[in-house]
């Protein structure tokens, strides 16, 4: 699918988002006090739907933490068997996401980390680097942490929580409607083996992709929420996957500095070991969505 495919299920994703936003601000308003500014902002985006709007989160001690709007569509996730560096684990199939959600920019940096936690694992120090070591269950602890004191605060609508993506919603994010390997020249995009010098970089110094979005390709890898496990081989549409309850490891993308071009397409997948972060080139990007299932 291309990106004018994408825009394309703009009208069924405004739908949805209006009739959601409309229970929110009803939600928010039968307290004590109205939204917040904040929340405001993120209802306005989506109501109106528009891929890649952006909305800037202020974080106590932490500073603005800028997402994209990523509406609602259905799209080919997975690698034709022709993709140079695919593997057997990317099987093509047909996702549809039946609601939007926001992801940030750029890779958590160190700087947002410890506003929220106490110490920083990072073996390379630099508050504007990505955030790295840190292990599955460490992300979901910040997320855990950043969605309390985002909602104690008024800052966020009811029912949305920070959290990690999908590896659907990852995907669709590092495609930006792009059907090949990279959403776009990897070069200009990722830092990766063959560009990095060998080291982790401070994030957003690549171009950003056809929503917005930097370093989804390289730099650092991302954990998502979900479990490994094997694609749907036997569904025409799989709707909103969520992976397994629990399987041996959960997911990374988006491949790092160390990573030949192959680990840092789109479609890339790696697993790891929730407890333990021994990888330096292993981070998160946070997503933001209204919580209709529990993971």
């Amino acid at each position: 699918m291309n990106f004018a495919g994408f825009l394309a299920d703009r009208c069924r994703a405004r739908r949805f988002a209006t009739a959601l936003s409309v229970a929110l601000c009803l939600g928010a308003v039968s307290g004590c006090s109205g939204p917040s500014d904040q929340q405001e902002q993120v209802l306005r985006i989506v109501a109106q739907g528009a891929a890649g709007a952006r909305w800037v989160a202020t974080l106590p001690k932490a500073g603005p933490l800028a997402t994209r709007w990523v509406p609602a569509t259905r799209f080919v996730m997975g690698s034709p068997p022709q993709e140079q560096g695919r593997l057997v684990d990317e099987p093509q199939h047909l996702v549809q996401l039946t609601s939007g959600f926001f992801i940030a920019e750029t890779e958590l940096t160190q700087r947002q980390w410890l506003a929220f936690m106490e110490t920083n694992p990072s073996p390379t120090p630099g508050l504007d680097l990505p955030v790295v070591q840190v292990s599955w269950e460490q992300a979901r602890e910040f997320c855990r942490r950043l969605t309390s004191q985002q909602s104690e605060e008024g800052h966020l609508p009811k029912g949305w929580i920070w959290d990690l993506p999908t590896e659907a919603q990852w995907e669709l994010a590092c495609r930006a409607g792009t059907p090949g390997a990279y959403s776009g020249e990897l070069d200009s995009l990722a830092w990766h083996a063959g560009n990095s010098g060998g080291k982790v970089h401070p994030v957003g110094l690549r171009e950003a992709n056809g929503l917005g979005l930097r370093d989804m390709h390289g730099n650092v890898a991302e954990w998502c929420v979900n479990w490994f496990s094997s694609y749907p081989t036997n569904i025409p549409v799989f709707v909103d996957p969520l992976g397994p309850i629990w399987s041996f490891a959960p997911t990374y993308r988006g491949g790092g500095f160390k990573s030949p071009p192959a680990a840092c397409r789109s479609a890339a997948r790696a697993a790891g070991v929730a407890g333990e972060a021994p990888n330096e080139a292993l981070g998160f990007r946070l997503a933001l969505r209204y919580r209709r299932e529990t993971m």
